[in-house]
């Protein structure tokens, strides 16, 4: 072949992407290296065997149809290049494929073994290959001895894997293109204008959860909670108490019960118990955890973080990122991976302390949670060189949460003191202190806060130096953020640990979901989505009906069901569903859209952000918030000890109330709105 001098007879191993295919030819011996098109091409000989060594750049085919019109239930597998023009660099790939494949005599799958790398392999060698005669390399890391372990003892191909994978991506090819259509094709005959929408079997489902989530926390009414802190001291060291199993409920009280309190001068001790617990140290990671910990140390959104590990593991300094498990492989020499983390300066201390503190009986603490593929995320010892910030700040995790899975537990030394003031009202006193730091030393991102409590004894009478009365506001409950729709989706089941970061980057591109600030916020088009496929269609939004079809794919992976079987069911759903919408929904739909993206004029607009207006010049957003407002807002001014209009003043510069409810009192407050007479009363 014109660049590369292959040889007649040769074997050929396919990996996912190019660096892999780079990692896994120089594991297996000394190649050659040469290009077609541009592309690398290895080649070498292994145990008198030519190899070959080719890689695609990702999925290399995917489903595709040349009907038009809805339903569509017929597909086929094309080369993703072919109709997607932003893959256009696969086309080199495929090129080198197409030529290497068909004269080999064996082929081994070597892309990433998971569903999405099966199926990359799999239909990679059906198209060009010949499956009978090939096999799967199952490994976890790049390194060269996995690898080269891995190549030893070759396994069949993993069909169940590829069917499930394939399944997956043909039911959301359905979901996809039929109800894209529909959405599109409505609002064309709406408004004359053509736009991209998008809706997917997890996506959807999904969208409807961040809606939710939007709408809970911008019409939330926050409660006022009264707190009330005693500063005590005892023997020159002061120290707080708060109420124990009890509280007041509203200002006043609180006010009455602090000066009860300064006046008394004094509590007694009822009671004090001192003990010492361990504190477990946390498994290795696996990626949730990962993206969890990235997110609230780094503020990394869990697809970023998820890229940045994948590039780690193509670097071969750590395993194979998507995996649930929180458990490493017995096989792996965790000797040898710390002899090779003290080659890095920041570890070395580190590592010498913990085969100190184990006296090298290196045993991991590990979690309940387990994935067949893959074990738990574990540094593989591999020198780095030259990580940007973001890449040194997730390897830095990986390492430091790995080395504290064999530390000792963390010791802390609590104390808990109950009080009793002259009324003989309950109080409470906590003491923290960290007796020993154990695995804290080497992840002390979890490091406790510690708290000095003086020596007590019962019957001692420490002085009351102050009491202070603080009004703290609750919450939503909810949180609208990447991270919290990931661990919705992962606790419903929906998706896989590979996509569902990806599927909520979804969102955001297709304009459903916006950042503004530190606020994520549900777009007019997102919304109009959702408000549309929540009223003709609400089992696309159903998680129940996700999940059902998820288990099926689990089915097909088992070898429980066939892929035919469980697509065979998604394409009579899909069918039947869309027939239903075609047959009267198609102008509520458009118009419905139309009205909420602001394309066709609405009767009436809302007196506040501009959308469609149901009655009282509201939106059914603003309105939904007037209501939640009229119904809290004699309960605030009472905790509060105040008017209602003082109480919807505060109110409306409170952080924590939502941003509906914040424009809603605005409003009234400045005599555009009227709230409700018979729940408010206005000085």
């Amino acid at each position: 072949m014109r660049g590369c001098n292959i040889p007649q007879q040769y074997d050929v191993i396919v990996a996912e992407k190019p660096r892999a295919a780079d990692k896994i030819a120089h594991a297996l011996g000394r190649p050659a290296k040469c290009f077609i098109n541009r592309v690398p091409v290895y080649l070498l000989s292994v145990d008198g065997h030519n190899l070959v060594v080719v890689s695609s750049a990702g999925h290399m085919f995917g489903p595709s149809t040349s009907i038009k019109g809805l339903p569509v239930t017929t597909l086929r597998w094309d080369p993703i290049w072919r109709f997607d023009r932003r893959s256009s660099y696969l086309k080199p790939y495929y090129e080198v494929l197409s030529k290497v494949l068909p004269r080999a005599r064996y082929f081994v799958n070597a892309c990433d073994y998971d569903i999405e790398g099966s199926t990359i392999g799999y239909k990679i060698i059906e198209a060009f290959g010949s499956l009978s005669r090939a096999q799967r390399m199952k490994f976890s890391s790049l390194t060269p001895a996995e690898l080269r372990s891995a190549y030893s003892r070759l396994q069949p191909l993993d069909v169940n894997n590829a069917m499930a994978g394939i399944a997956r991506a043909e039911m959301d090819w359905l979901w996809g293109i039929n109800v894209s259509r529909l959405l599109m094709r409505s609002y064309r005959e709406a408004t004359g204008e053509r736009i991209s929408l998008s809706a997917g079997r997890v996506q959807t489902p999904t969208l409807a959860e961040a809606v939710r989530r939007w709408i809970q926390v911008n019409s939330h009414v926050p409660a006022p909670e009264p707190s009330i802190t005693a500063t005590l001291s005892h023997g020159g060291v002061e120290f707080s108490a708060s109420p124990s199993g009890w509280g007041a409920e509203t200002v006043k009280d609180a006010r009455a019960i602090a000066l009860e309190v300064k006046e008394g001068g004094y509590m007694k001790v009822a009671s004090v118990k001192a003990y010492s617990e361990p504190i477990r140290p946390p498994p290795p990671f696996n990626l949730t955890d990962l993206q969890r910990e990235a997110a609230r140390i780094y503020g990394l959104s869990p697809y970023r973080t998820q890229e940045v590990a994948e590039d780690l593991y193509l670097a071969a300094l750590i395993s194979y990122p998507r995996t649930n498990s929180e458990r490493l492989p017995p096989t792996l020499n965790y000797r040898e991976v710390m002899d090779g983390l003290t080659r890095q300066a920041k570890y070395r201390g580190l590592v010498e302390l913990l085969l100190r503190q184990t006296k090298g009986a290196l045993r991991p603490r590990e979690g309940p949670a387990d994935d067949p593929a893959h074990p738990a995320i574990y540094p593989t010892g591999e020198m780095p060189s030259r990580l940007d910030k973001v890449h040194d700040a997730i390897y830095d995790l990986i390492v430091r949460r790995f080395l504290a899975a064999f530390a000792p537990p963390a010791e802390v030394a609590r104390t808990e003191a109950q009080l009793l003031d002259v009324k003989l009202r309950r109080w409470e006193a906590r003491g923290l202190s960290i007796i020993s730091e154990g695995w804290l030393k080497y992840y002390h991102f979890h490091r406790p806060s510690e708290a000095q409590l003086p020596p007590l004894r019962e019957g001692d009478r420490p002085r009351v130096e102050r009491v202070t009365v603080k009004v703290s506001w609750g919450g939503p409950g909810v949180r609208l953020s990447r991270l919290s729709l990931l661990e919705w989706m992962e606790a419903n089941g929906l998706g896989t640990k590979g996509t569902r970061a990806r599927t909520i980057e979804t969102l955001y591109r297709r304009g459903f979901i916006v950042q503004r600030g530190r606020q994520t916020e549900i777009t007019d088009l997102g919304y109009a989505v959702y408000k549309v496929l929540s009223n003709v269609a609400p089992e696309l939004l159903s998680v129940s009906l996700t999940r059902q079809f998820e288990d099926m794919l689990e089915g097909i992976a088992e070898g429980r069901l066939s892929r035919d079987e469980v697509v065979g069911k998604a394409k009579k759903y899909i069918s039947e569903l869309i027939a239903s919408q075609l047959n009267g929904n198609v102008k509520v739909i458009g118009a419905t859209m139309a009205k909420f993206v602001g394309k066709v004029r609405p009767e009436g607009r809302c007196i506040i952000c501009g959308r469609p207006a149901e009655g009282e010049e509201l939106c059914e957003l603003h309105l939904e918030a007037k209501r939640r407002l009229e119904r809290s807002l004699e309960d605030v001014a009472r905790r509060l000890g105040v008017s209602a209009d003082e109480a919807l003043r505060r109110l409306a510069k409170n952080r924590l109330t939502g941003r509906w409810v914040r424009e809603v009192a605005e409003l009234a407050l400045a005599g555009t709105l009227r709230l409700d007479a018979g729940r408010v009363e206005h000085e």
